[in-house]
């Protein structure tokens, strides 16, 4: 009897608390008094969560009476705690206001581990262009926004075609790893012009990691990875946007953009759609009937959607389009070949990829699986004296495909241990044919790498990295192993510290630098792989400093970074002499060493929402240990980097005057360097050092927002306007279109309009 009473009263104690009553919490989150979409509200301590929809309310059900910490974050926003007490059927709080993240330590970034971590908590320094930077800047394609980095510099390198080059560290473009979406599909080819190509309205933010990434990325990420990261929708918007330009207030550069992003009810499917066109003409500084700047005729249309089947799983689809025909030389109204000097391609690019996410019930642990395609059609012609065999086809295939796992083991042996381990495949197909210049390359790069890394955390003080990649390419012919450790101390909540390692390498195959062909003397210089080309190791070292603090009305910051790179077996391009037809033939060889360091200062600073101030600057010094023999004739003597300037800089400044009207300042310092100079034109080579410069810019933003859901926005300023400009161009049909350096272009005005719904 004692016995079935006493089962009777522990059915009754576990019914009551099966069936209490729970509750519901909603609320709303907002910033400057606008809703945040997408912002996340965890209660602490639970799996009970939330994420706002469009008009930026959350509910949180199935809650029992009680005290409750609310975790509340949103991109490029300070995250916040909320204190809530739930005492009855419906509780509503009032509008949560997260504050601008203007120093961007709570941006949840990619790059630096391949997977997401808090900027602040990621061992390895990470620097991010987001749009604020790009619209200060009136930056309407990649190459003009990166310029707005700490260590990175783009330079032009040919006078006729615009052939540009990203510069990170001081090394040329051809030792960074350009991704998309975090797939380094970005091949040789298209690295010619693709930093011109990819618009800026296809753009949510760009990653920066300096320092070596072939641990994670493989072959060619000595220098450092830019990954591109496309939009996703959030809500439903649109928009078109124009800028008109003119280039010395004479030659037209007009581009046109248009977008949209829908979302469904739910926000568990969306797309967003962006279109590009653009139109320049040619520009002609000194009257030689010779272009400075080329034409460009460009279209492109980018798309990103995603469907989530449940609330642990993510289907992403990414594509774009892309179009771009380019020329420069003389005679524009002439065909290729009846010209004096002509340099252009036609491309036509076709991407698209798909990844799927699952994450498991408990939300610590993620598998993703994806796979990238894409297609290069470029037809050239680079050629001079009325050549009617430059003509060249080229046909580039890139494929991308991987398995990855990132998840949280808990605690081992003191520390909080995030794991990420993958296989990843890629491959390149390049054939191309340039029949004047003897030219068929043939080549396929196949690289299959099983990377793993471990982020440790100590009690949120220390948290070291150690991880590696096991690399097998096929133009290498044995395994490469390229480990990094890197770690972040925080040394008070306002100052971390970071240090770290980097081993990395370069295949020996076909870069960039090799598919242009540039014109000297009514010739072309071609460049070609030593047969016995090995493999160029790099060791870098880097180190910073991080101080961040939030004074109420005041955003304040400062980093300093030091690198230093040693390369072992470094590729240099030697001239061998002259070509059987007569053009001017260098040689990639394996060098001795190269070492490379710098120290890097980029303070921040903003009061309130009224005026941002940032910038960047760079002292470096970039060294052979054996000069470098760049000409038969001209002994050269000077260790240095070519096109390499010891210090270099930028900044950025934002002052919104008031809810109308808004000014923009920015500008790029470029240091003194040596540049090589070609005979044709000049008697003889010669190496010559050049002139600084400092481009400078200005805009006037005009914005009246006529309600919550349509804005217009007008803008007009000056690039460059004290017109900072390289004077001593070569002219004529004998020029040496490589001898190019400075500022891209010339005092340019422009006048936007942007309507956003």
């Amino acid at each position: 009897m004692l016995r079935l009473l006493f089962i009777t009263v522990v059915i009754l104690v576990l019914s009551s608390d099966i069936y209490a009553d729970t509750y519901k919490l909603t609320g709303r989150v907002v910033s400057n008094n606008k809703p945040i979409i997408g912002a996340n509200i965890v209660v602490s301590n639970t799996k009970t969560g939330s994420i706002t929809g469009k008009k930026g309310t959350f509910t949180i059900s199935n809650l029992q009476k009680g005290n409750y910490t609310l975790k509340v974050s949103s991109i490029g926003c300070i995250s916040k705690e909320i204190q809530v007490y739930i005492n009855n059927a419906h509780v509503q709080v009032d509008d949560i206001d997260l504050q601008e993240d203007f120093l961007k330590l709570e941006n949840v970034i990619i790059t630096a581990t391949r997977s997401e971590v808090l900027r602040k908590d990621a061992p390895i320094q990470c620097s991010l262009i987001d749009q604020k930077i790009i619209k200060a800047t009136q930056s309407v394609v990649l190459s003009e926004g990166l310029s707005f980095q700490p260590a990175l510099r783009i330079e032009n390198n040919c006078q006729n075609c615009g052939f540009s080059g990203l510069r990170m560290n001081g090394l040329e473009s051809a030792y960074s790893q350009i991704l998309i979406d975090g797939r380094p599909i970005f091949s040789s080819l298209q690295g010619v012009y693709g930093l011109e190509q990819i618009p800026t309205n296809m753009i949510e933010r760009v990653e920066v990691v300096r320092s070596g990434g072939s641990s994670l990325y493989g072959s060619s990420a000595i220098a450092g990875t830019v990954n591109i990261i496309t939009k996703e929708p959030q809500t439903n918007t649109a928009y078109c946007t124009t800028n008109q330009a003119w280039i010395d207030g004479k030659s037209n550069d007009q581009t046109y953009m248009i977008g949209t992003d829908i979302v469904n009810d739910e926000i568990n499917a969306g797309i967003s759609i962006h279109g590009f066109n653009r139109n320049r003409s040619q520009w002609d500084m000194n009257n030689d009937g010779f272009s400075e700047i080329g034409q460009i005729r460009a279209t492109s249309v980018s798309m990103k959607t995603f469907y989530k089947p449940s609330e642990l799983s993510k289907i992403i689809c990414t594509g774009f389009t892309m179009y771009e025909f380019r020329r420069g030389g003389n005679k524009f109204d002439q065909p290729f070949h009846k010209t004096d000097i002509t340099e252009s391609t036609t491309h036509n690019i076709l991407n698209a990829g798909i990844t799927y996410e699952q994450f498991t019930e408990s939300k610590l642990h993620k598998f993703s699986s994806y796979l990238q395609y894409q297609l290069l059609d470029r037809d050239s012609y680079y050629g001079s004296g009325f050549d009617e065999n430059a003509y060249g086809i080229s046909i580039d295939r890139s494929l991308v495909c991987g398995l990855q796992y990132s998840g949280t083991l808990g605690e081992i042996a003191g520390g909080t241990h995030t794991v990420v381990s993958g296989l990843e495949y890629n491959s390149n197909t390049l054939k191309d044919l340039a029949p004047s210049y003897n030219r068929l390359i043939n080549q396929k790069a196949a690289q299959l790498g099983l990377y793993f890394q471990d982020l440790c955390e100590y009690e949120d003080i220390v948290n070291i990295l150690v991880g590696g990649r096991l690399d097998y390419h096929n133009l290498v012919g044995i395994p490469v192993f390229s480990p990094r450790v890197n770690v972040l101390y925080k040394i008070s909540p306002d100052i971390q510290g970071r240090i770290g390692y980097a081993k990395g390498f370069r295949a020996p195959q076909v870069f960039d630098e090799d598919l242009h062909i540039s014109q000297v003397n009514s010739g072309g210089i071609i460049i070609k792989n030593k047969e016995d080309l090995q493999p160029e190791y790099s060791h870098a070292f880097s180190g910073s400093l991080d101080i961040n603090k939030y004074l109420d009305d005041w955003s304040i910051g400062v980093t300093i970074d030091v690198f230093n790179t040693t390369l072992n077996n470094v590729f240099i391009l030697e001239k061998k002499g002259l070509a059987n037809n007569g053009d001017i033939l260098l040689e990639r060889r394996n060098g001795n060493a190269a070492y490379i360091a710098g120290i890097t200062i980029n303070p921040k600073i903003q009061y309130k929402k009224t005026i941002s101030f940032q910038c960047g600057y760079t002292f470096q010094n970039s060294i052979y240990d054996i000069p470098v023999q760049w000409s038969n004739t001209v002994e050269n003597n000077n260790s240095s980097f070519f096109r390499t300037p010891n210090h270099y800089g930028f900044y950025v400044i934002s002052w919104n005057l008031n809810q109308l009207v808004s000014l923009n300042f920015s500008g790029v310092y470029t240091g003194s360097m040596i540049a090589q100079h070609y005979a044709g034109f000049i008697n003889q080579d010669v190496l010559n050092e050049t002139p600084s410069f400092f481009e400078n810019n200005i805009k006037i933003d005009i914005d009246h927002q006529f309600n919550s859901s349509f804005d217009v926005t007008m803008n007009i300023g000056v690039q460059n306007c004290t017109n900072a400009f390289q004077k001593d161009f070569d002219i004529g049909i004998k020029r040496d279109a490589g001898y190019v350096y400075g500022p891209s272009r010339p005092r340019t005005y422009f006048l936007g309009l942007s309507i956003k719904m």
